[in-house]
């Protein structure tokens, strides 16, 4: 097995370089974020063994011949809209790669935009919006176990001052993490509190979930948006109707919102409503909740991960190697 670390500007590119160089019989071993979050690097790996790669490609089914033909059935599958699965379709024929792995993440590449969580600097607050029971404020928690985890310091600000329990139950977060929770409940109390907080570290949000189709839900949330400089960030639950999702995220982004963070992936098995929310509006795919666990329960989505994640499982483990497949690496 040969291994090899390929770097550039996009996805596209990055694969064009492994295709060059190991042909199409390179397995992706993994995908990260260049340095300082520029470019995309991949590592790839090769069997050098002939016959172990004949062995592996009479293991996956005679009907899965056709990349295009497999990614066409899992677009299906997942519920993607039409508009949205004939783009991606477009796209994977144009780059003609055997693998239908690394054919459709180069087509969501070059379809969505996918950024990671900014946790490396602290210039803006990070304030999480959604629906109620989206899963924000274990997010919250999650994010800021992370920022202690890198040994950085953050500041939790919560403005679900209403709901019941609502403060309690992130406050119980924020003690383990003996972090000091602190409660703004109007607008005016949200910029007082960012404007202590500025200068010490990362801070981090909670809005109170709200009705995004009832007027009053909104212009609520859309003062406590407003009221600071924020990255505003939509917290949605995965396996909810994709016209629906794709509304509901045109509401929040007209409300500032501009990265997607899907959770509960653990108990999504379609995915339509994630690629027809972040393709109808722009929104920039970022982390997913992939469990329960606030110490590791958040991962970076990536073209390579969501087309594992798309594909049937048994097409995916015919066409890599590593045993570790993304519905096992997240579930």
């Amino acid at each position: 097995m040969r291994l090899k670390t390929f770097s550039a500007d996009t996805m596209n590119e990055a694969m064009a370089l492994v295709k060059e160089h190991f042909g199409e019989d390179a397995i992706i071993v993994s995908t990260q974020s260049g340095e300082d979050g520029i470019g995309v690097r991949i590592t790839a790996a090769i069997d050098q063994i002939e016959d172990e790669f004949e062995y592996e490609e009479d293991h996956y089914d005679e009907a899965y011949d056709d990349p295009v033909e497999i990614i066409t059935d899992a677009l299906l599958n997942n519920g993607v809209p039409p508009q949205i699965s004939d783009e991606l379709i477009s796209a994977a024929e144009e780059l003609s790669m055997d693998d239908p792995i690394l054919a459709l993440a180069g087509a969501l590449d070059r379809y969505f935009a996918f950024t990671p969580m900014p946790l490396g600097t602290a210039d803006k607050p990070i304030l999480l919006v959604g629906m109620p029971g989206a899963g924000k404020t274990v997010t919250i928690a999650k994010l800021a176990t992370r920022i202690v985890m890198q040994k950085q310091a953050v500041r939790v600000i919560t403005t679900d001052t209403v709901r019941a329990g609502g403060f309690a139950q992130l406050e119980a977060f924020t003690k383990i993490l003996k972090l000091n929770l602190i409660s703004a409940g109007t607008p005016g109390e949200l910029r007082a509190a960012v404007a202590g907080a500025e200068g010490r570290g990362h801070i981090l949000i909670d809005c109170p979930g709200g009705n995004p189709f009832d007027n009053d839900d909104i212009d609520r949330q859309a003062r406590l948006i407003k009221a600071v400089d924020a990255d505003v960030v939509l917290v949605m639950a995965g396996g909810i109707d994709p016209m629906e999702a794709a509304e509901i995220a045109g509401i929040y982004r007209e409300l500032g919102a501009r990265r997607l963070l899907l959770t509960r992936l653990d108990m999504t098995r379609r995915f339509g409503s994630y690629l027809s929310a972040a393709a109808l509006t722009g929104l920039q795919m970022t982390d997913v909740g992939i469990g329960p666990s606030v110490a590791d329960g958040l991962r970076p989505m990536n073209p390579v991960t969501l087309a594992r994640l798309l594909l049937p499982k048994s097409v995916v483990e015919s066409f890599d190697d590593e045993q570790q497949t993304a519905r096992g690496a997240y579930g």
